[in-house]
């Protein structure tokens, strides 16, 4: 199963899924089996009261983000490295799923655990290292406060990298390196999304890092300098920001066949279209989202609580326009064939209207159904609460049935 792969084009791109049955009944059996592995999951791993508790929530927040991005790093620029093309063609849909699976969590392990908490948080950067933290940081905190804010500095970490690595994935693939042979191409282009999403990382998010602490740490993080047009000195408003225009582009994926970024094939019009539509995208979707929530709860104020927070109102935006992303990807993965006949203003407009409505009422669901079915905590807005946690771990199941399990139980490749 080990091999430098050279084929010039993507395996997912030249993958065809075929539905088993009829497309209705083979995306219904995929959103069954999606819906259990989900409620299992997340009582088993997540759930604060299962046995191994991860929802905390950043602490779980940081590990699906990091997850989910790792899979698309494994996707989209190592191209499944090193597995090789007749393995992926001809293998058994659970075994590569969970090989594939197994292959991502050790990649987490070293990466984020690995260099990330045990070298840099413990050799470098103190926040990335809870215990060490702790320690020697002397904060009055109890050890699980500490994890909380290793975990946001990991999430914030993920935010930039994710960004970046979305621009340099729909935006350049190969362009820039051509003719690199897996894995050189995938670390080129790791490379290159690393060299950008580092300095963005000190400039976006970790002055709020440095201010977190009593005294603020001004010698190595400069005072948040958002402040002014924010009204806080929270990341919150980064990430919204960020995330919101990752999510964008995800949008016009599953929705709208990757238009409008399709449309422009030369470089660098084709990246620099794709960079400034989505930002500003990004910028019009965070607005609607504010809006709407001045509507529900009134206008934010500094040293607002909850949802009259202005970095708690940032940070929801993100999970707003996950809670319509969810059902866009489902459409996309388990129910797009039934529109392929359809043109694609038609199909686009279609989708976005479910995805919008279903996306509404599972917003609506998950904060009344909630506490019943996941034990979260009542509210939209209560400290020990966030849904995106909850929303990332679907999008993770849905990537691995999809992408690594060929649709299966529904969908089969078609050799």
């Amino acid at each position: 199963m080990m091999s430098n792969n050279d084929t010039k084009e993507n395996w997912i791109a030249t993958r065809e899924l075929v539905p088993k049955w009829s497309v209705g009944i083979s995306g219904l059996s995929n959103l069954i089996v999606l819906i259990i592995a989900t409620f299992v999951i997340w009582w088993v791993l997540f759930s604060n009261a299962g046995p191994v508790k991860l929802y905390t929530p950043l602490f779980g927040f940081s590990l699906v983000i990091w997850t989910l991005l790792i899979m698309l790093w494994q996707i989209e620029l190592f191209d499944f490295w090193p597995l090789k093309r007749d393995f992926l063609n001809n293998a058994h849909p659970l075994m590569k799923g969970g090989l594939l699976t197994a292959i991502t969590i050790a990649s987490y392990l070293i990466l984020v655990f690995g260099v990330l908490y045990l070298i840099i948080g413990r050799y470098g950067i103190t926040y990335f290292n809870w215990p060490y933290l702790h320690e020697i940081g002397k904060l009055g905190t109890d050890i699980l406060t500490s994890r909380e804010i290793t975990s946001w500095a990991m999430l914030c970490l993920s935010v930039p990298f994710f960004l970046v690595g979305v621009w340099v994935m729909v935006g350049v693939g190969k362009d820039i390196f051509p003719e690199l042979p897996q894995p050189r191409l995938g670390i080129a282009n790791w490379l290159l999304i690393a060299v950008i999403s580092i300095p963005l990382f000190f400039i976006f998010f970790h002055p709020h890092i440095g201010s977190m602490f009593y005294p603020a740490q001004i010698y190595t993080a400069v005072l948040p300098w958002w402040k002014s047009m924010a009204h806080t000195n929270s990341a919150e408003y980064s990430l919204g920001y960020m995330f919101c225009t990752v999510v964008v582009i995800f949008y016009t994926i599953h929705l709208w066949d990757g238009r409008p970024w399709t449309l422009v094939k030369s470089q660098p019009w084709r990246i620099i279209f794709l960079v400034v539509g989505s930002l500003i995208l990004s910028v019009i979707l965070v607005k609607i989202e504010l809006y709407a929530m001045n509507y529900l709860w009134d206008e934010a104020y500094i040293g607002g609580q909850n949802e009259a927070n202005f970095g708690w109102r940032y940070s929801h935006t993100v999970t707003i326009s996950n809670f319509i992303l969810v059902p866009a990807i489902i459409l996309n993965f388990f129910f797009g064939q039934a529109f392929s006949k359809m043109g694609l203003i038609l199909r686009g407009t279609i989708k976005t209207v479910i995805a919008l409505v279903v996306g509404l009422l599972f917003a609506w669901a998950f904060y009344v159904w909630g506490p019943v079915l996941l034990g979260i905590c009542e509210g939209v807005s209560h400290p020990s609460e966030n849904a995106s946690a909850f929303l990332l771990l679907v999008i993770n199941l849905l990537m691995i049935q999809d992408n690594f399990m060929d649709g299966w139980p529904g969908y089969r490749l078609k050799k």
